[in-house]
């Protein structure tokens, strides 16, 4: 059986996205940080500001602090990052705010691109910041068939969640990071309690699971392996865009 990859794309942006899995207790004093120093640093180092920063109490890797950045290159984030890690400015302050002990259990770095399929759900009458709850899913892909992944995702899924109330910030496909092959998406939602009624329908839909079962058999390999959720809240001040601005 012919394995059926990710469709060749021309890419014109990456994203890095940030997870910083905190240790109990510890988000608090880890904020100041990022908010007096990381942001104003990034400024000054040519790192874009960040689309979105979120905290989230809810998913495997809570607490959490995460943030999305967009790139127009790899080697601009190697020249920006090498130029912020080498300040030292950053290496006192991060030093001073850890004294009192460490603050993060794991950090997770993933460099994405544009999903297949992300722009045919964007909603062009959604406009301005998104607050609400945000749902930052991480789909495992059948290593064999992301391609096919990514369209169950596009396809059936998200346009599903967006006919009951979700907004799809963002599709992406993992370009290099510790979770490949995995789908990556954002979806916003006025409150958690439309994101599970919309997920328990989706997850007890005859239709939704017959599509699902016809993939499974026409491939011999389930495409959708299960997802890693996150209900995440925007920071104030740093609701991302509708689409994430990209129309």
């Amino acid at each position: 059986m012919t394995a059926d990859l990710a469709p060749p794309v021309t890419i014109d942006a990456y994203y890095e996205l940030r997870l910083y899995e905190m240790l109990p207790g510890r988000m608090d004093g880890f904020l100041p940080l990022m908010e007096e120093t990381a942001i104003p640093q990034f400024r000054l180092h040519g790192i874009p500001r960040p689309l979105a920063i979120w905290q989230s109490h809810t998913g495997p890797m809570a607490p959490l602090y995460a943030y999305l950045i967009p790139w127009r290159s790899l080697d601009e984030r190697m020249r920006c990052w090498t130029a912020f890690y080498g300040d030292r400015l950053w290496s006192e302050r991060t030093a001073a705010n850890f004294a009192d002990g460490p603050r993060l259990r794991r950090t997770h770095v993933l460099i994405l691109r544009p999903g297949p399929g992300w722009d045919g759900l964007a909603d062009p009458d959604r406009t301005g910041p998104q607050g609400g709850v945000h749902e930052l899913a991480l789909h495992d892909l059948d290593n064999d068939n992301p391609g096919l992944g990514h369209a169950a995702l596009t396809g059936t899924d998200l346009p599903y969640l967006q006919a009951r109330g979700g907004h799809v910030l963002g599709s992406f496909a993992t370009w290099y990071g510790s979770r490949m092959n995995q789908a990556v998406t954002l979806t916003a939602w006025p409150d958690a309690e439309s994101w599970r009624a919309a997920t328990v329908a989706l997850q007890s839909d005859p239709d939704v699971a017959r599509r699902h079962d016809a993939g499974r058999r026409a491939r011999g390999t389930t495409l959708l392996r299960g997802s890693a959720v996150h209900l995440m809240r925007p920071l104030p001040g740093w609701e991302p865009e509708a689409n994430l601005g990209r129309i």
